[in-house]
């Protein structure tokens, strides 16, 4: 079912089209909450990749309006990129003054005007054959029968919100987890259902905000040796940002605290032993053999890319038909979860 866009959400959509058109990482329509307050939304998050160690995050606001108000816009946009931890801020605004591009240049914020959205709306470079953001997310609560069944549009929705937040193991972890009930929930659908088709766009976008996300994490890593950079993977993928010795010490302090409670009951011993095989049951190291090869990681950037395409295409592909390396990721997810490969990739 596709979804009839007001102007703004138009105007957001074809700038996300022209945005991964120049190589771009681009995820739309971003909610930023504070302790389940909604505090605001950021229009469109660029991601850049200007060398193997350097990654760049930008907030695009964007007010396409009769009254853009576009000289307080840069406050907004400025202040809430420095909040997050942004590495910059675009401007894009359909106002026409010249002043506002002088005060752009004064302030070192690029500005994208009216006469830029004009040309950009003639232009091939806004028009792609995707479904909007907007048809996305109704498809997922109608396959997933809104909350009821799961809440796949609600999952899609945090995924992207870590993105702005401090992007690590943890987050990269929390995607792993979605991945594993989505992937968990196609095995009881039927491939030619719409559920299964939505489904599976979950599944590559959620593999994208994954992928991006381990690029992002790796960059500080690309001058280590392959082995040591397979180490800091398994440590990540089995233990989080905390690390292995945070980990274990909170599982002692409980194992303790349960030996106080009931003394001489061998608590302790029991919870350390179970906390130690819940550890080794993480296939981390599958993970972590995979991206810690040099032409995989140094190709997490563009597969991120290509699960987004995968995603957003109107005649959405199926597993079976992607490219190798694109399988490959799909086929390890499916290792690293215990699931049958062929019972996924139809």
């Amino acid at each position: 079912m596709s979804i009839k866009l007001t102007k703004g959400y138009e105007t957001e959509e074809i700038l996300r089209n022209y945005f991964l058109g120049l190589g771009f990482y681009v995820v739309r329509g971003i909610k930023f909450k504070y302790k389940n307050f909604d505090v605001t939304d950021i229009d469109l998050l660029i991601f850049s990749k200007e060398s193997p160690l350097i990654r760049t995050r930008i907030n695009v606001d964007i007010k396409n309006k009769k009254t853009p108000q576009a000289i307080e816009r840069f406050f907004w946009a400025q202040g809430v990129s420095k909040i997050l931890g942004l590495d910059d801020c675009l401007i894009v605004t359909s106002e026409n003054r010249a002043d506002v591009l002088d005060f752009g240049l004064k302030h070192h914020i690029r500005v994208l005007d009216g006469s830029f959205l004009t040309r950009l709306y003639k232009s091939n470079k806004s028009q792609s054959v995707r479904i909007t953001e907007e048809t996305l997310f109704s498809n997922l609560d109608i396959a997933s029968n809104n909350k009821i069944g799961g809440d796949w549009k609600g999952k899609i929705e945090k995924g992207k919100s870590r993105l702005i937040d401090n992007i690590s193991f943890d987050s990269c972890n929390a995607y792993l987890k979605d991945l594993k009930y989505f992937f968990e929930c196609s095995l009881g659908l039927s491939t030619e259902l719409q559920a299964s088709i939505s489904l599976w766009r979950a599944i590559y976008i959620t593999t994208s905000h994954f992928l991006i996300s381990l690029d992002y994490v790796l960059r500080e890593y690309q001058t280590c040796e392959h082995e040591k950079r397979k180490a800091v993977l398994d440590l990540g993928f089995k233990f989080g940002n905390s690390g292995k010795d945070f980990t274990e010490k909170v599982g002692s302090i409980i194992s303790a605290l349960a030996e106080s409670v009931i003394p001489n009951s061998n608590l302790k011993n029991s919870l350390e032993c179970e906390f130690k095989k819940l550890s080794d049951s993480i296939k981390s190291e599958i993970l972590a053999e995979y991206f810690s090869r040099p032409n995989v990681n140094n190709s997490l950037f563009e597969m991120a890319k290509q699960f987004e395409s995968f995603a957003y295409q109107d005649n959405i592909p199926s597993p079976s038909t992607l490219p190798a390396s694109s399988q490959s990721v799909i086929a390890l997810l499916c290792d690293f979860y215990d699931l049958e490969r062929k019972k996924i990739i139809f």
